[in-house]
């Protein structure tokens, strides 16, 4: 418990800092009093909203770590010893030289946290492994709680309209208890967000190459959104958006051979790293998966019985691109396909799901568009039903493995969304429902 209250003030004081600096860098004393008012009831929003979330804190402390593991070490030693040994032409996935870089800061187990993401994920750290450790953790919270905030204005201006206020989106993304958890953790999933996000802005303006590239951050975590690149593929063919094809190549042809002048054999490193006996791969671990309740139901590990949920997820996309490939939008079907594929994944952890933030966001914007209450709304209050339940299941349940369900029941939710959506557009006269219509949920 000690260890919990250590952790959430230095979060509670990195936070502090944050916010301090982001007023100062975006209301400077000149700027309107219209404008720092404004900002300022967005930071106190964050700042209050943080400050709530320090229980959350002292809650994944308790069932994310060992007492033997220091406050002020999380998740994001992976990323930076990686990072620091391949600077240094050491080999990032080594687990005995990552053991020994994350001990000299205050890792106190008696292995090495490995970063398992493919080394094209590289480029994207590397910055932080030229700091030392406190100073790249902080900016790396920095970094990845302003990749939220702006996501998050990004997505409201997508489906709410350019002239948006977003606070009470900010609020809403800020409160996702996936998101406070993967700020703590110091985990690289907002990049993923970052990834489709641009993807979904640039291809809406038009800016094909662009938003191919923007591809190559999503690729951080290739199988977590595995319908998301088959869905691209299908419609890549169809609409013949070869632009979109030709900034993805060269993106990430750019990110994969980066590391390759830091060290030619790195590839090889890591296959090699999955060849090591006596270590945890991945799939080892009871991530809170559909795959992984079969050994539980029926005491079997049967290797097809984990891909069903895989392949249930290929068959409904399947079928949903049949019915919708004639008017597809990717700000229309992209929250539900990246919710199927979330929910059907080999492997994830539930602060992955901070990468549903567009299905989050364009729910609250259509609530705020129609101006219908979020009690009036049973996808809302389910929603609300689901997040409270996770924040307070966090204080009594340590194992992930336990959150198996929040995945299908906020796919759920959203499909709960799309029905009342059509309803409500079926009851407005038809000049009044908006050009943008969106593919119903089956």
């Amino acid at each position: 418990m000690r260890r919990g209250w250590s952790l959430a003030l230095e979060f509670a004081g990195d936070l502090r800092k944050i916010f301090l600096m982001l007023f100062q860098l975006v209301a400077p004393s000149t700027a309107p009093t219209t404008q720092r008012r404004r900002l300022a009831v967005v930071i106190l929003c964050c700042a209050l909203v943080g400050s709530v979330d320090f229980i959350h804190v002292w809650v994944a402390s308790a069932q994310t770590a060992p007492t033997a593991r220091p406050a002020g070490v999380r998740d994001f030693v992976e990323y930076w010893s990686a990072s620091r040994l391949l600077l240094n032409g050491g080999n990032p996935y080594a687990p005995d030289e990552l053991l020994q870089l994350q001990r000299s800061v205050g890792w106190g187990r008696g292995t090495a946290l490995i970063m398992w993401n493919p080394p094209w994920t590289l480029p994207f750290t590397l910055p932080f492994g030229l700091l030392s450790f406190n100073l790249s953790q902080f900016a790396w919270l920095f970094s990845q709680l302003l990749v939220i905030l702006i996501c998050t204005q990004a997505l409201a201006n997508l489906y709410g309209g350019a002239s948006t206020n977003c606070r009470v989106e900010w609020c809403v993304a800020l409160s996702f208890v996936p998101t406070v958890f993967v700020l703590i953790i110091g985990q690289i999933s907002p990049m993923v967000l970052a990834g489709i996000t641009g993807f979904l802005v640039l291809e809406r303006k038009g800016k094909s190459p662009a938003a191919g590239a923007m591809l190559a951050v999503v690729a951080i975590k290739p199988h977590l959104l595995y319908l998301f690149w088959l869905a691209l593929f299908l419609w890549i063919c169809r609409y013949r958006r070869w632009q979109v094809l030709l900034g993805a190549a060269v993106a990430f042809l750019i990110v994969a051979l980066l590391p390759v002048y830091f060290a030619r054999h790195i590839y090889g490193q890591y296959l090699d790293l999955y060849n090591l006996q006596g270590i945890l791969k991945p799939f080892d671990w009871p991530a809170p998966t559909l795959r992984n309740i079969f050994p539980l139901l029926f005491d079997r590990s049967d290797r097809w019985l984990g891909s069903l949920p895989t392949l249930a997820g290929l068959s409904w996309l399947g079928y949903y691109w049949h019915r919708h490939k004639a008017q597809w939008q990717w700000p229309e079907a992209l929250p539900l396909v990246l919710l199927v594929s979330v929910t059907t994944s080999f492997f994830a952890w539930t602060y992955y799901q901070v990468v549903l933030l567009p299905a989050l966001i364009e729910v609250t914007a259509w609530l705020r568009q129609t101006n219908i209450p979020w009690y009036r709304s049973w996808a809302a209050l389910g929603y609300v039903a689901i997040n409270g339940l996770h924040i307070a299941m966090r204080f009594w349940f340590a194992e992930e493995f336990v959150y198996l369900w929040l995945a299908p029941a906020l796919t759920l939710c959203y499909v709960v969304y799309r029905y009342e959506r059509r309803r409500h557009d079926a009851s407005q006269p038809p000049s009044s429902v908006g050009s943008t219509t969106i593919p119903a949920a089956g």
